[in-house]
């Protein structure tokens, strides 16, 4: 039987299974729903501000999903957020294999080399993660997610001006000694294997360990003719991780406590490879890659300029570490917090992003955050500190000709943020954030001698003011104006020698205005959360083509983003539960010069540019990797099976077109994605010791490319059907 058939009819069997579980037991539900109460929604408390809140209480955009969702809805990995979080897209950086393309509300960043900072902050039990390379995580042993929405410029002020995901990790638990073993079969020669132990060492003191392994085969095929043709049917696009993770937790008194966590992983997954696209690819199949027609491979060509289905070495090896230690205690009124977080990254990469590309990176970062939070019994309470971060990165990569590329960070951070209650009902929140930082850049073009050495020096001072009311026990509404911030760098290519080399970027500015409702209507059945936000960026930070430059980087004078969130969970009985979101986004360059305007277009080969480099013409282009809506429904339903429960889950998950290049060309650089079904169903027995699930994700087979290179037609392509089952044994 060949793969497409088995793939085919597996993903018909989970579809047909879930449809007989789920499909009835709606109308009977719908039909019950009037009779009875069913149940409610449960209480989700997040630190989004600092503090232990419901989400419901706070007036911040913020989605929250704990270990229990995160199994149910499938995310393993920071990139399955994709339709979990509203008005977010994620992709792995182009030609990379653990680089994390995150874009929030339209704003985000794709350079993944070390000269340009995240637009939105990952972090990692409350230490910011400097590089995008490595940052989509394994979500092993979490707790839970938060992500926040908008500029996190006064409590997580570091480059975090579109938003931040921040991955909680589970705590060592003391008095209690328990194991959990998981592994996973699937399609594409998948294995992985878990170990999750907790052990209480007395009665102040446990510890928590993970260990993960994760491999599968390559998606991809490489197909070379002429001189290597010998090559032909090479997999490409593995998958190899192992990971390690260990926690200490001591209480030394019933006040002060102390968390030291180390983490290690060593991803040795190939880069996405790049293809040809299908319009023009002579197989007209993405995952195949093979030389665009008419062109043939010759081993007299340099390796630095084989053409795509002619390079074949896609390898990368990165290696995360990190440890922190956070201390917690209290002192009278008074909350007080020490986290100090030292990460380290070094990768070796090869593969092709228009050209063969290499890169070595050793990057090292130490930050030091010091907080202070009040407990008054009255109406005023207020959270304050000091944060400290520092970075050393080095770069040694070949795009074309060699380069070398040095960056050092030190930043300084002071900030407060204050909550006054007007009475029992009426709340605000302000708070004020000062940055300081300091950059160096030493870098080298190797061949031509061109080089950049030189220090720039930001500083900013961010605030936000916000008025909440709670209507009535069921809504909170509220009003919000902050600011952001994110620091500038420097362009990491040297095209150009004279003109373009190296070239800085001004720092990124937004004023940000949103309006938000929180409610729990119906009994506490159905939870409907609505945000408005008005985004105006100045100085927005672009990587593009730029003419008589090359690919290099700029700011566009001011940007305007506004769009829609919903978020709605309903209990429609005590089986049966729907949960939809929905992000619309409505984006445009509204203030910047013709030069800019022939970045943006890449000298005015937009559509409707007709070759010529205009203003007007380049108002009217869509932000890249903004889609105008993008949403998704899932119904999930519980059942007794025996002596235990069944659970089946089914999620319907869609958007709009949108273009992964900014000039909105070429063609290849659309990005159309059908409606995405992703599906699990799981039975465990009531004595938890054991669970087994049968799941599959893409189960329609959607052939999409979420990220594109202009020259050679490449695209890389996003993951196709996959299907799978999960074993559990708690001891």
């Amino acid at each position: 039987m060949s793969t497409f058939i088995k793939k085919g009819y597996l993903a018909t069997t989970i579809a047909a299974v879930l449809a007989s579980t789920i499909s009835p037991v709606m109308a009977q539900d719908a039909g019950e729903t009037e009779g009875a109460k069913g149940k409610e929604l449960e209480k989700i408390v997040v630190t989004a501000q600092r503090r232990a809140q419901s989400i419901q209480e706070v007036p911040v955009a913020v989605t929250a999903i704990g270990a229990a969702d995160l199994e149910l809805k499938q995310v393993s990995n920071v990139l399955d957020l994709q339709y979990a979080i509203p008005n977010i897209s994620l992709a792995t950086n182009t030609g990379t294999a653990s680089g994390a393309r995150i874009f929030l509300r339209g704003v985000g960043e794709d350079e993944s080399r070390v000269s340009a900072d995240p637009a939105v902050g990952v972090y990692v039990d409350g230490v910011y993660v400097g590089r995008q390379v490595g940052a989509l995580f394994d979500l092993v042993d979490l707790e839970r997610v938060e992500v926040l929405r908008g500029p996190q410029g006064t409590l997580y002020g570091r480059n975090s001006n579109g938003g931040a995901i921040k991955l909680i990790s589970k705590a060592p638990e003391l008095n209690e000694n328990y194991g959990l073993l998981k592994a996973t079969v699937g399609s594409d020669g998948r294995l992985d294997g878990r170990f999750t132990g907790n052990f209480g060492l007395s009665d102040t003191a446990a510890i928590r360990t993970t260990v993960l392994s994760k491999s599968r085969d390559g998606f991809h095929t490489v197909n070379p003719n002429g001189d290597f043709a010998d090559q032909a049917g090479t997999e490409a696009g593995e998958k190899e991780t192992k990971a390690f993770r260990i926690a200490l937790y001591n209480e030394f008194n019933e006040d002060w406590n102390m968390n030291l966590a180390f983490d290690y992983t060593k991803d040795n997954s190939d880069p996405v490879p790049d293809s040809v696209a299908e319009a023009n690819d002579a197989d007209d199949n993405l995952f195949t890659v093979e030389p665009v027609p008419g062109v043939t491979c010759s081993a007299a060509t340099p390796a630095a300029f084989l053409s795509i289905g002619c390079f074949n070495d896609y390898r990368s090896e990165v290696e995360t570490s990190g440890l922190s230690l956070n201390v917690q205690g209290q002192m009278g009124e008074y909350d007080i917090g020490f986290l100090t977080g030292y990460r380290q990254m070094e990768d070796d990469l090869s593969s092709r992003i228009g050209f063969p590309y290499t890169q070595q990176t050793d990057q090292d970062q130490f930050s030091q955050e010091i907080t202070v939070s009040s407990n008054y019994q009255g109406a005023f309470n207020f959270v304050t500190g000091v944060y400290y971060f520092t970075e050393d990165v080095q770069m040694d990569s070949v795009f074309v000709f060699p380069s070398e590329l040095g960056i050092e960070t030190e930043a300084y951070a002071a900030f407060l943020q204050s909550t006054y209650e007007f009475n029992e009902t009426l709340t605000l929140t302000t708070g004020i954030r000062y940055t300081d930082e300091s950059k160096e850049i030493d870098a080298l073009m190797l061949v031509s001698g061109g080089n950049r050495n030189e220090d720039l020096d930001f500083s900013n001072t961010t605030y936000n003011i916000a008025l909440n009311n709670q209507f009535s026990k069921e809504i909170m509404g509220y009003v919000s104006y902050s600011t952001g911030f994110k620091s500038g760098g420097w362009s990491p290519d040297c095209f150009a020698v004279e003109v373009a080399c190296f070239l800085p970027v001004e720092e990124e500015e937004l004023d940000a205005f949103e309006v938000g409702v929180r409610s729990d209507l119906l009994d506490n059945r159905l939870r409907l959360n609505a945000t408005y936000f008005y985004n105006n960026y100045d100085n927005l930070q672009i990587a593009s083509t730029v003419p008589g430059l090359g690919f290099t980087r700029f700011n566009v004078d001011e940007t305007k983003i506004s769009g829609f969130e919903l978020e709605a969970l309903f209990e429609v009985s005590e089986s049966l539960t729907i949960n939809a979101t929905l992000g619309t986004i409505d984006g445009e360059y509204k203030k910047l010069t013709l030069a800019q305007a022939g970045g943006l277009t890449n000298n005015g080969s937009s559509p409707g540019c007709n070759g010529e480099v205009s203003v007007e013409c380049a108002k009217k282009l869509e932000l890249k990797n903004a889609p105008d809506y993008k949403g998704t429904i899932g119904f999930t339903h519980r059942m007794p099976v025996g002596e235990g429960e069944l659970t089946s889950r089914i999620d319907f998950s869609f958007e709009d077109d949108s273009y992964s290049l900014v000039a909105n060309a070429p063609a290849h650089a659309l990005t159309s994605v059908g409606t995405i079904i992703n599906a699990r169903i799981a039975y465990e027995p009531n004595d938890e010791k054991w669970a087994v699930a049968l799941w599959g994700k893409n189960l329609s087979d959607e052939v999409y490319a979420r990220a594109a290179v202009a020259g050679d037609f490449s695209q890389y392509a996003a993951d196709p059907l996959t299907w799978g089952a999960d074993f559990e044994y708690r001891f």
